[in-house]
């Protein structure tokens, strides 16, 4: 015993202390040098967490059996209780294990921190009076060697739950402000953007009446007629745009819409096409109709889907060239209409199909006209406050295809 006890608690604390070596392994191990050292046949190694309840257990060998008579003999609570170890010198003859026929000597002791319990040795010798004062010296070092083993393996764990959660706070910190970049980059774009498309109205209107005034004296009824087409007609996309913003905040709350009323959709694509037809006529492209003869109303705000029309209809015609054909179509599909605007433009690639609906987003491609993103967002929440849904494909011949469904509602109200 004095020859090698100090190599073996050397061993031991290389094994507790190599920081490549696993908790688990490094116990086991401590267990087994320990046994060997003190000529214990058996030995247990009991783990506690924070809250003093067995986290972990360590036995050599494996005899449930075993474990369980030293527990309900109530080694471990005594040892525990106590803080003092809790010697059988001859378990032969101590009547609580003469039953079971155990002979030799059992040791309990446990594994304090600053008094504070870390854990349970339990050994077990097949002769009595086995554990002398050499023994127990060892068994004294290897205990405290072990409590500052498992008190830096808590502090460890805690160190690393805190780096973890540190980690992740900082993690979820860069996410949040590259977040928070990308929506303020967002709120500049569409600021941008909706000042862009302002601003081109609003020259108008300003060149119209600049222009009224130079030529109402002149009395040219022909130009001064011009003018005010164009400022009425600037004015109304101006006021469109308006009504879209406000409307997406609208929608985007998820306010329902009140304005609701049964209107026949043949009504509400005649006004759409009387709007946007001075811009297809200055682009020289035909407006072509093709509708069911037989639609029937629906239940919907009949500005609101007046703009759908207009946009998607003012969008194909932006997007397709001059001398170029836009259809306008509807028909029923099970229980709901669908409206179609097909242009002979360029198409809208594949990898945009989703995201064109997105307030925030524009098309940038190669002779792509300027715009933002809002008229076709506007569109979107707009179909979907109604109940339907919006979606765009490319036709098979070219150009683009926006589609848009509403249900069929039978209403007992007014038709308009």
């Amino acid at each position: 015993m004095k020859n090698n006890s100090h190599e073996r608690l050397y061993l031991m604390a290389r094994a507790l202390l190599q920081p490549d070596s696993s908790v688990t392994d490094a116990l086991q191990s401590t267990l087994t040098l320990g046994a060997s050292t003190l000529k214990a046949d058996r030995a247990a190694l009991v783990v506690l967490d924070e809250d003093c309840e067995i986290a972990q257990t360590y036995a050599l060998p494996s005899e449930p059996r075993l474990w369980e008579r030293l527990t309900a003999q109530n080694l471990i609570n005594l040892a525990l209780y106590t803080r003092r170890p809790v010697s059988v010198p001859d378990l032969s003859a101590d009547e609580r294990w003469q039953s079971d026929g155990w002979n030799g000597s059992a040791y309990c002791v446990p594994i304090l921190y600053q008094e504070e319990p870390r854990g349970v040795y339990l050994l077990l010798a097949p002769t009595r009076d086995h554990f002398d004062a050499a023994r127990l010296r060892f068994i004294g070092e290897m205990t405290a060697l072990t409590a500052e083993a498992l008190e830096n393996g808590r502090k460890l764990a805690k160190l690393q739950a805190t780096e973890a959660h540190t980690r992740r706070l900082y993690e979820k910190a860069q996410q949040d402000h590259v977040e928070h970049m990308r929506l303020e980059q967002m709120r500049r774009d569409l600021t941008a953007m909706v000042y862009h498309d302002l601003r081109g109205p609003l020259q108008n209107v300003g060149a119209s009446l600049s222009g009224l005034e130079r030529v109402l004296a002149t009395d040219e009824q022909a130009v001064v007629d011009e003018l005010l087409r164009v400022g009425s007609q600037s004015l109304r996309r101006l006021t469109r745009m308006v009504k879209s913003l406000l409307d997406i905040e609208r929608l985007e709350e998820g306010r329902a819409i009140v304005a609701r009323r049964s209107t026949k959709l043949h009504n509400l694509v005649s006004d759409a096409l009387e709007l946007v037809y001075p811009l297809a006529r200055e682009a020289e492209q035909l407006l072509v109709l093709d509708l069911d003869a037989n639609l029937p109303v629906v239940s919907v705000d009949a500005d609101m889907i007046l703009r759908v029309l207009t946009n998607l209809i003012e969008n194909a015609i932006k997007h397709t060239p001059t001398g170029g054909k836009i259809t306008v179509s509807a028909g029923i599909t099970a229980d709901v209409i669908r409206i179609s605007v097909t242009d002979t433009g360029p198409g809208v690639p594949l990898h945009f199909h989703e995201e064109i609906f997105d307030k925030y987003f524009r098309i940038k491609y190669v002779n792509a006209p300027n715009g933002v993103g809002l008229g076709l967002a506007f569109c979107r929440l707009a179909v979907e406050a109604h109940g339907g849904a919006i979606s765009v494909a490319n036709g098979t011949s070219g150009g683009a295809v926006f589609s848009f469904t509403l249900p069929i509602e039978q209403q007992n109200v007014a038709v308009v």
